[in-house]
């Protein structure tokens, strides 16, 4: 096998080692809007086992990146994806942790008593779930519409977290027995907020990687 077919291969590796991530952390986060719109006491394990598995994953991809860089001295082009994929693991990595997070905050809501939910929460995890699907549709085929969708769509999940905190507090003043219950709903959609900020991250460096531009503060110039 020559240098350059191992070089070949050692990227698509690479490449196939971010999706199965990206499948783990849609996992948790599938589990993680699931359970804080149902909350059940068995979720904070299930997350908890899932964040395990996700944080060894982004360690492996990290070393395999730097290795790769060390050993093979890429040309641009795919010294720019190993870059991309460092930063799309770190995104992933947290991303996974805000799942882990929202899970611990359904668990907490299951054993101390239900609440009623933001009638916009549904509709927040929804999107915000959506949004990391196609950013990693985008990361896998370079599909500059689906990029454009999920940059798009991020001012929505602004608009819905705006909607679930003046919910909440509204709950919050009303029913004073519930406050515990009720910050950890409004920490829950802090977390949802935060995947839609991540799953955008995650479209804006899939535009470095596959058009060499950087947009991450200026979208006007996405292609």
């Amino acid at each position: 096998m020559t240098q350059l077919r191992q070089f070949e291969l050692e990227l698509a590796d690479l490449k196939r080692s971010l999706v199965a991530m990206g499948d783990m952390v849609d996992h948790a986060l599938l589990l993680a809007v699931n359970g804080i719109q149902s909350p059940t006491a068995d979720i904070r394990e299930r997350a908890r086992t899932l964040e395990d598995g996700i944080d060894a994953m982004e360690t492996v991809i990290e070393d395999r990146c730097h290795t790769i860089i060390a050993l093979q001295n890429p040309m641009v082009r795919d010294l720019r994806f190993i870059i991309s994929a460092m930063s799309i693991a770190s995104d992933l990595e947290q991303l996974g942790d805000r799942a882990e997070s929202i899970s611990k905050r359904a668990h907490y809501i299951a054993c101390h008593g239900r609440i009623e939910n933001p009638p916009e929460l549904a509709r927040l995890g929804l999107l915000t779930h959506t949004m990391l699907r196609q950013a990693m549709d985008a990361f896998v085929t370079g599909n500059g519409e689906v990029t454009r969708k999920v940059i798009e769509e991020e001012p929505e999940t602004d608009k819905l977290t705006k909607a679930c905190y003046a919910y909440l507090q509204d709950r919050m003043a009303s029913d004073t027995t519930r406050i515990k219950e009720y910050t950890h709903m409004l920490r829950a959609v802090s977390s949802l907020e935060q995947v839609g900020d991540l799953a955008m991250a995650i479209a804006e460096e899939t535009v470095f990687m596959h058009q060499a531009q950087t947009i991450r503060h200026n979208h006007d110039n996405l292609k």
